[in-house]
């Protein structure tokens, strides 16, 4: 065995005779393998562990005494010892061991690298891009307004729109509509969130729906978007845009009469309501080549429909006189659009909501109005006053185009009603030009 005796002994001899000493351990030394001290000339020692493979001799230094002592020696040897039990090859098994550590770093170090690439790819897929890819899917499907309100309300989005699309939270999202909520815009609040949800709605389904664009697709396959956040808030209560304002008989009347001065949105306010309350939207996509026998046919996009819908209305009455004021007014404008200001583009909606909205402050200053209203106000004003003339309500869905999402209606139902909508026409021309008339146009509640 070896001690600090002995060691000091074979120091002094090396010293001495100028040569190597060697102390060995007994353990092991049966085992195929032994433990060393190497006392040099110089007075320095170096533990050793020897052992044999295949018939010869291999080496491992281990460290140098005293700062290597006896114990310490001793148990790196029987760590060694150990190996050497499970295989002879202890210098093998520690270069193969080195080599798995080192591999398994590599593999880590690949790892994060991959995830540094992707997290830099996925920062590029943020939010803001996620919303133009959508209004970009709008405008192919040619809604433009709604392409349109996606633009002027993702601005709510600011604080998170360089988020990546990826990451954005319900969290996220609750505290935009946090925001607008505060500021008492409900509506914007939930038509957001509806967006939102389905530009999210895009992506996901881009995977399995060809008519989705390959930019949507990308957002799931790089950008790394798994999930719609948005679906997953509640929309705010009492902001659902549903409204029960309905102009009275007198509003109703002043705003046709000042309509009669208001240019392109007057005149298109005229018309939509002699034509029974069309969608503005829809009634301002209409073009001179759009009349044909005696009809006005309009194209609904709403919905998720690919194509859009026919929607012919019969040109009665006063109807049939402003749209023949429509298009005369566009021959001198040289224009396609039914309704144009400059000729060079049709009206925006926004523009006749902006009319409406002005002439509403003008009645609540002068007394007329008690309330505000606005654009959508005349539509629900109009079915209103129908449902009062007893005009049964799948013709004035017929008329109004809404309601027609049934598979009867859109495939099977070549009927469309013409008798029925010129009767109805008819008898609302009748009470709106009963309007005229002192005793009738006072203001009384809906």
């Amino acid at each position: 065995m070896i001690t600090s005796l002995s060691i000091k002994a074979a120091l002094a001899k090396a010293i001495k005779d100028k040569a190597d000493v060697f102390l060995s351990d007994d353990t092991g030394q049966r085992l195929g393998w032994r433990l060393q001290l190497r006392c040099l000339p110089s007075g320095s020692a170096t533990w050793i562990f020897r052992y044999t493979h295949n018939g010869k001799r291999y080496q491992i230094n281990l460290g140098t005494f005293p700062s290597f002592d006896i114990q310490t020696a001793r148990t790196t040897a029987s760590h060694y010892a150990a190996i050497y039990k499970e295989n002879t090859d202890v210098l093998g098994k520690l270069r193969a061991d080195e080599q798995a550590k080192q591999a398994a770093i590599d593999f880590e170090q690949e790892k994060l690298a991959a995830i540094d690439e992707q997290r830099k790819q996925r920062d590029e897929y943020t939010l803001s891009k996620l919303m133009t890819v959508y209004v970009n899917y709008l405008k192919k499907q040619n809604k433009i307004k709604s392409a349109n309100d996606v633009i002027s309300l993702s601005k709510h989005l600011a604080p998170i729109s360089n988020k990546p699309a990826s990451e954005i939270s319900k969290r996220d999202l609750v505290t935009v509509q946090r925001t607008l909520l505060d500021m008492g815009k409900g509506r914007t609040a939930n038509k957001l969130r509806s967006f939102v949800s389905a530009a999210y709605a895009l992506t996901l389904r881009a995977e399995s729906d060809s008519s989705a664009p390959e930019s949507a697709l990308d957002f799931a396959t790089t950008g790394g978007v798994n999930s719609n956040p948005a679906a997953q808030l509640a929309v705010a209560k009492g902001f659902n845009g549903t409204s029960d304002r309905v102009l009275t008989d007198k509003e109703l009347f002043q705003l046709l009469e000042e309509a009669k001065h208001g240019g392109a949105a007057g005149l298109a306010i005229r018309a939509t309501v002699f034509l029974a309350g069309q969608r503005m939207a829809q009634l301002l996509r209409g073009t001179v080549t759009d009349i044909e026998d005696n009809f006005l046919t309009l194209l609904d996009p709403k919905g998720k429909r690919e194509e859009p819908r026919r929607h012919p209305i019969p040109l009665e009455g006063m109807a049939d006189i402003i749209i023949s004021e429509a298009v005369t007014r566009a021959q001198s404008l040289d224009t396609k659009w039914l309704f144009s200001s400059t000729g060079k583009v049709k009206l925006n909606p926004d523009t006749v909501t902006t009319y409406v909205s002005g002439i509403s402050t003008k009645f609540v200053e002068s007394g007329v109005s008690s309330t505000p209203f606005k654009l959508a106000d005349l539509r629900r004003t109009l079915e209103t006053r129908m449902a009062g003339l007893k005009i049964p309500k799948d013709i004035r869905a017929q008329l109004m185009s809404h309601g027609l999402g049934g598979i009867q209606s859109r495939h099977y139902d070549r009927h469309e009603y013409e008798e029925e909508k010129r009767e109805a026409l008819n008898t609302l021309h009748a009470w709106l030009r009963s309007l005229n008339n002192p005793k009738n146009a006072v203001s009384k509640d809906a």
